[in-house]
């Protein structure tokens, strides 16, 4: 499950406001049992992170081709994990620049690069620019589904922390 949080590029956050569910697209990174999102100051997911902290996060990623299920095409292969916890800002300027790092570690080969070859750090004086969100898990759950000899074969994983 680690490996598909730590390779998905686009996750989805799922929070809710009294009954009605609200999911949202993010990019993000996982680490050490936590999830790290940056986003504005200000904005509907801020306010039911606020309201309500728990969440749940979701990656997947899709395989080969649309297979037959039955007598129908209607099959993709996969993998996916949903990742329980609760949402909170993070504050601690210096927290917050180590995860800005990791984040731009991730989408950005230049902040990959050490600095002694033309690689870039995230500087303290960009903290201000976003909000960084991090939500701390309880509980992972996965799932990998695979077609073999024309039979879907399906594995599933359950993790707390």
């Amino acid at each position: 499950m680690e490996k598909i949080l730590k390779k998905a590029e686009v996750g989805r956050l799922a929070l809710s406001e009294d009954l009605m569910p609200y999911i949202v697209p993010v990019n993000f990174f996982y680490q050490h049992g936590k999830i790290a999102f940056h986003c504005a100051w200000e904005g509907k997911k801020l306010d039911l992170l606020k309201k309500n902290p728990n969440c749940c996060f979701e990656v997947d990623e899709f395989m080969g081709e649309v297979g037959y299920h039955y007598e129908e095409r209607c099959h993709l292969d996969y993998d996916s994990v949903l990742a329980f916890g609760r949402g909170r800002i993070e504050n601690a300027e210096g927290e917050k620049v180590r995860l800005l790092q990791v984040f731009a570690e991730k989408y950005i080969e230049l902040y990959r690069k050490p600095l002694s070859d033309g690689g870039k750090k995230f500087g303290r004086d960009r903290v201000s620019e976003c909000c960084l969100v991090v939500i701390e898990l309880d509980e992972l759950t996965g799932r990998r589904e695979r077609t073999v000899e024309g039979q879907p074969k399906k594995t599933v994983w359950h993790h707390k922390f």
